[in-house]
């Protein structure tokens, strides 16, 4: 097996991430109608034009990535699977100006296991219990580092996943992503040659699995949960195969999210690509066994809008895993910042121990783009505050004048009851109900006038 395919699966992850930077959070019709159809990176000034607090330097991934990345850097550094060492990692790169440290596109479960971590809290009890994509991504080191070894794997990403997600559903789908992982970086394609085989044993892992979770680690997951949602995952699974065969990628979809709603989401579940384990991942498996090129599947997950950013990165990996670096689009590769450093990851990963003439420290790398872009930022939201007030001033809007009775109304918690209109506006409002009948009999007066206006005209040509 050649380094290629291991650079491959960390630059797919990384150019996936980095390309949905302007659809995250977006709906689809949203995004066609801001951007049309996406074909590479958009110039950030069209991109966050009106959303300038969201800014993302063109190229540049976000937390997906730096996840995947932390990982990779404890295994390749340590040689071995280490998860103080990893937590470590984590620290390294969160510390730093504010909250975050170098860490960039941070959501909420991610902040409050950081900031868990940072408190000291027993590692396998930091996480939330959200059933969400966040923490898949850093398990696709992982796969790499295991690919021959299932059970080390599998008891790997649930202590990963762990670290920041607590849900059942979040680890079941975790460990469908690693092994589909693990496969693609042996086998590459010729996975598709034997689709039903690669699902019966990928349903089988992901039990194991739930089992394992249950048996195992059951303390460190909320007590609340009920045993059906550990098994989750590899009950959604089932619908993957059936997907495959179908052509109507509308149907697809309904499929997916008529599965994801029988499992108690904590919302309606209406698009694939919402933070949801059970839905997400599953379009991610089928984008990655069904699409004909690396760019057309990034693409139509990117389409998908919402948590497009995490969703592209686990695409991206399977699909850079599946068909090689070469399948890449060059002016992708290209403009993805930090591009050769993310590839020497994937070779070391393939040697087995670190480059120390060619690499740079994580932290080093990652501060130095999210120093730049935190600059960015802040020129552009005192660009963006200083254009409001001008155009405020320009155009002041129009208040209702102070009334004097409103003045001496009582606090809200001590009125007993909504003061009547008269009250708070200084005169009576009119009622909309006798407004409604006052309407309705000058219409009926109308009718009548004209009703004796025609009869008066006839009486006067019969006459």
């Amino acid at each position: 097996m050649s380094a290629e395919v291991f650079e491959s699966g960390f630059l797919g992850m990384a150019v996936g991430d980095a390309l949905a930077a302007p659809a995250q959070g977006l709906k689809p019709a949203r995004i066609i109608q801001l951007f049309g159809r996406l074909e590479g990176y958009l110039d950030p000034d069209k991109a966050f034009a009106h959303t300038p607090s969201h800014f993302r330097l063109k190229g540049l991934y976000s937390l997906p990535t730096q996840e995947a990345l932390c990982v990779a850097e404890s295994l390749i550094t340590t040689g071995h699977y280490d998860l103080n060492d990893i937590r470590d990692t984590f620290l390294a790169l969160g510390q730093g100006e504010g909250a975050l440290g170098s860490f960039r596109g941070i959501d909420e479960a991610f902040r409050k296991a950081l900031q868990n971590l940072k408190e000291g809290k027993d590692l396998t009890g930091c996480g939330i219990p959200h059933p969400g994509i966040g923490a898949i991504p850093r398990v696709l080191p992982l796969a790499i580092f295991f690919r021959d070894d299932p059970e080390a794997l599998k008891k790997a990403v649930i202590e990963c996943v762990l670290l920041s997600h607590n849900d059942p559903r979040a680890i079941g789908g975790a460990m469908a992503y690693a092994w589909a992982a693990a496969r693609f970086s042996k086998e590459g394609s010729a996975i598709l040659d034997n689709p039903s085989d690669f699902m019966a044993n990928l349903v089988k892992y992901v039990r194991k699995g739930e089992e394992c979770l249950e048996d195992d680690y059951k303390k460190h997951v909320p007590q609340e949960v009920s045993t059906r949602l550990y098994y989750t995952m590899s009950e959604s699974l089932d619908i993957l195969l059936p997907c495959l065969r179908e052509n109507n990628p509308d149907l697809v979809k309904q499929t997916i999210l008529a599965e994801a709603n029988r499992h108690a989401p904590p919302f309606p579940i209406n698009m694939t690509s919402q933070d949801f384990a059970p839905s997400s991942v599953i379009y991610c498996l089928y984008i990655a066994l069904s699409a004909k090129a690396y760019g057309t599947g990034v693409l139509d997950t990117i389409h998908e809008g919402k948590e497009a950013c995490a969703l592209a990165a686990l695409a991206g990996g399977l699909l850079g895993l599946r068909f090689g670096p070469d399948e890449i689009p060059e002016e992708w590769k290209s403009g993805l910042l930090n591009a050769e450093q993310i590839e020497l990851r994937g070779r070391e990963m393939h040697h087995g121990f670190p480059d120390w003439g060619e690499r740079t420290d994580l932290v080093t790398m990652e501060k130095r783009y999210t120093d730049v872009e935190r600059e960015e930022i802040r020129k552009r939201m005192e660009a963006f505050q200083e254009t409001k007030e001008r155009e405020e001033r320009k155009h002041p809007q129009k208040t209702r004048p102070a009334s004097s009775v409103k003045e001496g109304l009582p606090p809200q918690e001590e009125a007993p009851f909504a003061p009547p209109p008269s009250v708070v506006f200084g005169s009576a409002l009119p009622d909309p109900i006798q407004a409604k009948k006052d309407k309705s009999l000058r219409g009926r007066k109308r009718i009548e006038w004209k009703e004796d206006r025609r009869k008066g005209i006839k009486k006067k040509k019969k006459e």
